[in-house]
């Protein structure tokens, strides 16, 4: 074992002759240790809430979406769709017409965007296993136009699963209607067959309908927005977004799940930075108490460094001394304090010792343990306290052993 190294272990583990240097010592490793357990919490339930919110959109949002970047509407033909689903890679494909319409039912009113899908949808979506009232039943060619509501389109409208025999009116504007206001709006009667429920950016502005009534709705046969995609197991995600692009040409922008909720997955990441940035600085404020309790050891065991000099130790290698010192206190308080927050984050995961109550889509609150956030954090705690025993094992200079000579 290294001498310096020896000597630290010995400081660290020994008796000081001052109940202030045990104090400032435990201080230190106490302080450490519960900034590290507190990053390590705090990034793991910023992880769990991320992976819940992901969830909730993967169930709605495709794999790929590729939607128009210019105009309204794209008139497709079943022969663009063939050559769409004989891309390597892609498992389905639906299309897509998306439309604000004004929906009627009684004496009430919402303005909710209505999604045509064809039978295709079902496949590359997960919105049937979300279906909470009634059934899923969207069938291109049925003589019955039906529609499933998000719950929040049929709070706002009043409509409950005891009227699912009852017809919704949809309202849409013409394209050309010249002076006659009498024909401004295109309208058709729909019938709700059932009510699906994911989260409320969805719940509160989606209708979706079959692909045939909205272009009835809107007067255009072939009219489609968008193209979804499911891809095939194992698929490359950029390859394919690679060769749809390829494909489709530059009026379409092509689009993973994060990229479809861009503004919001920026937003979280975001927030976790500046969360970490936060707790880091805590984190570096505990590390200062490195440099008292270094300083005071340097006092305390002033006459054994004197010694040590005497004996021909340069400064350099009693400096390491106290260096190495610090380090030993740091790496007992931030391998504690990971096992606590790990500890506490397995538990929360496992066993849900923080609950959330009823009312909620879980029980508990989500968290998630990932080793690179354990890595960061390490790496951060090693940094700080590296750097802080390092500029304090600079101030032991030959001032010390003049001051012990003279005693």
């Amino acid at each position: 074992m290294n001498l310096t190294t020896h000597i630290a272990r010995r400081y660290f583990f020994s008796r000081k002759s001052g109940n202030a240097v045990n104090i400032i010592s435990a201080v230190s490793m106490l302080g450490i240790m519960v900034g590290t357990s507190a990053l390590i919490i705090v990034l793991s339930a910023f992880n769990g809430l991320e992976t819940l919110v992901k969830g909730f959109y993967q169930t709605f949002d495709p794999d790929i979406k590729a939607s128009l970047v210019e105009g309204k509407y794209y008139d497709t033909t079943p022969a663009f769709i063939s050559g769409l689903r004989e891309i390597e890679g892609v498992e389905q494909v639906s299309a897509v017409l998306e439309d604000r319409v004004l929906l009627t039912f009684r004496e009430k009113e919402y303005i909710a965007t209505l999604k045509g899908v064809d039978d295709n949808y079902r496949k590359v979506s997960g919105i049937a296993e979300s279906v909470v009232a009634g059934e899923y039943e969207l069938q291109e060619g049925q003589q019955v136009p039906t529609a499933i509501l998000g719950a929040g389109v049929a709070y706002f409208l009043g409509y409950s699963r005891v009227d699912f025999e009852s017809p919704i009116s949809a309202f849409v504007p013409r394209e050309k209607t010249g002076l006659d206001f009498s024909s401004a709006f295109a309208s058709e009667l729909l019938y709700p067959s059932g009510v699906f429920s994911i989260q409320p950016d969805f719940d509160e502005k989606y209708a979706v309908t079959t692909l045939d009534f909205a272009r009835q709705l809107i007067g255009r046969e072939e009219a489609v927005t968008s193209f979804e995609f499911k891809l095939k197991p194992g698929a490359s995600l950029n390859q394919v977004k690679r060769l749809i692009k390829n494909h489709m040409g530059n009026g379409f922008k092509v689009q993973d799940r994060n990229e479809q909720q861009e503004v919001f997955f920026k937003v979280m990441k975001s927030e976790n930075l500046f969360t970490f940035i936060v707790f880091a600085l805590i984190l570096a404020i505990s590390t200062f108490t490195i440099m008292g309790s270094i300083t005071m050891l340097m006092l305390d065991k002033k006459e054994n460094l004197f010694t040590l000099w005497a004996m021909g130790a340069p400064l350099e290698k009693l400096r390491q001394i106290f260096f190495k010192e610090g380090i030993l206190i740091s790496s007992v308080g931030a391998l504690t304090g990971l096992f606590l927050g790990t500890l506490i984050i397995l538990l929360q995961e496992h066993y849900g010792i923080l609950s959330l109550g009823p009312g909620y889509v879980i029980d508990s609150y989500p968290v998630k343990l990932k080793w690179t956030d354990l890595l960061l954090v390490s790496a951060t705690v090693f940094s700080l306290s590296g750097i802080t025993s390092w500029l304090t094992s600079r101030r032991l200079s030959y001032e010390l052993f003049g001051a012990v000579r003279a005693v």
